[in-house]
């Protein structure tokens, strides 16, 4: 078996920026359509429900290349598969914004949707694989500052493209973002694996003498690996291996014997929460207030500072709890219903007071996909399962974002936002019910 290669601090800060950078281009590619959509809509492109068919593509491509890339995850190089998944993506997005078919439109985002799937697995994998325990689920955590710094450069290029030049511009300008840190992405990685060789992390580490990869931490890496190989002995070869030659356990066995089949509705009510209500604030706020196209998008800004902060929050409570991700996330789906309750019955009133009620509805999953996505995941490292697992509980959220989408759409064209809202409620309280009954679940 490859014997596993840690970073040190140095070479550790470099490689978490490069993750950074390649997720943070991934959200310029993926939210402004989302910016963008009133704006199509009113020049009679689509109608609400092709609009949140678009979505619903992007999102159900996006879903199923979670668990299929997952799964190629533990076995291929990541970094190949978040090359070839960025670069695709900016071709797609620079293809987008020169079609103005509805069949078309739908065929290239879900062709940008699969391609983004290919990203999030390899990352998750990577931080498993190079980096010391606490420092793993560190990363885990900081990497949310990207989606949330994304976002805000997604809104932000749409709402400029759409005062000054045109819808079509957000794509293009998303395109060039992202094919430009693909190719970065590419000739970063690979100073990385050239400062990998044998022995060269922990011989560095020895003599740096880091508190961040101390030689304590070193001893028990190499324990932990003498003990893999052990148990790879035992096991005889009976299970699967990854690129890298460790032991993996069947996915579907994983899945029912350890409990994660118990909490993959909520993991799914969550992505309707946290994606596909977010695909709609800007229209919501354009529909329901007297705003311009460009306002909507520029208010809706501050949902993603406002989101970072549930990360940190996840991150807080884990400490305070560590390994009861299920008990941790209880508090947040409580919080998200609370929000939506005030948001039925008073964010009508005002255009702030909505948004303010949506950040904290969308933070509180943030914070849940935070517990179940990025630390969840972790716990599988032995059984050579990290991003498979982290690309299943992915691909469940993004099927509930990807329904979403859709059918928000359709229930607002066909009974309005109230009973759209009133169905959030209902769903948020099921996935609470789940949680409480599941609280004392653990997966370490």
């Amino acid at each position: 078996m490859e014997k596993k290669k840690l970073v040190d601090k140095k070479m550790g800060n470099f490689l978490f920026l490069l993750c950074w950078c390649v997720y943070f281009a991934s959200y310029i590619g993926r939210l402004n359509y989302s910016s963008v959509m009133s704006s199509i809509i009113e020049e009679g492109l689509l109608s609400f429900s092709q609009a949140g068919s678009i979505s619903m593509v992007y999102f159900f491509a996006y879903g199923i290349g979670q668990l299929c890339n997952g799964i190629l995850g533990d076995r291929l190089k990541p970094q190949n598969m978040i090359f070839f998944g960025l670069f695709c993506s900016g071709l797609s997005n620079l293809l987008m914004g020169s079609v103005r078919i509805f069949s078309a439109m739908a065929v290239l985002w879900g062709i940008n949707g699969y391609m983004q799937s290919m990203i999030w697995p390899p990352i998750i994998r990577i931080f498993a694989e190079k980096y010391t325990e606490e420092r793993k689920r560190k990363c885990s955590v900081d990497i949310a500052s990207s989606m949330a710094v994304g976002t805000l450069t997604s809104y932000f290029l749409s709402a400029c493209a759409m005062k000054w030049i045109s819808w079509q511009a957000a794509f293009f300008l998303a395109a060039g973002v992202m094919i430009l840190i693909a190719l970065g992405w590419s000739a970063g990685y690979g100073a990385v694996e050239r400062f990998l060789k044998p022995d060269r992390a922990a011989e560095n580490a020895l003599q740096d003498r880091s508190p961040d990869f101390s030689e304590n931490e070193i001893f028990s890496e190499k324990k932990k690996t003498e003990k893999r190989k052990t148990d790879e002995r035992v096991a005889g070869g009976k299970e699967g291996a990854g690129e890298n030659g460790r032991r993996q356990v069947s996915l579907p066995a994983l899945i029912v014997g350890s409990g994660l089949a118990g909490i993959l509705l909520p993991v799914m009510i969550h992505g309707v929460l946290k994606d596909g209500i977010t695909q709609w604030v800007p229209t919501y706020i354009y529909d329901c207030f007297d705003v311009t196209n460009s306002f909507s998008v520029l208010v809706t800004m501050i949902l993603p500072l406002i989101n970072l902060s549930g990360a940190y929050m996840a991150r807080y409570a884990d400490r305070k709890h560590p390994e009861e991700e299920i008990r941790t996330s209880v508090i947040f789906f409580e919080g998200a219903l609370v929000s939506l309750l005030l948001l039925l019955f008073f964010g009508k009133y005002h255009v702030f007071l909505a948004v303010v009620l949506f950040a904290v509805i969308t933070a509180s999953m943030m914070a849940v996909n935070t517990l179940y996505v990025n630390m969840i995941p972790l716990h599988f490292e032995k059984q050579g399962r990290v991003a498979a697992v982290s690309g299943l509980l992915n691909s469940v959220a993004y099927i509930g974002s990807a329904v979403s989408t859709f059918t928000i759409g359709i229930m607002v064209e066909k009974a309005g936002w109230t009973v759209t809202m009133s169905s959030w409620v209902v769903i948020t309280a099921v996935a609470l019910g789940i949680c409480l009954s599941m609280r004392k679940r653990k997966f370490s």
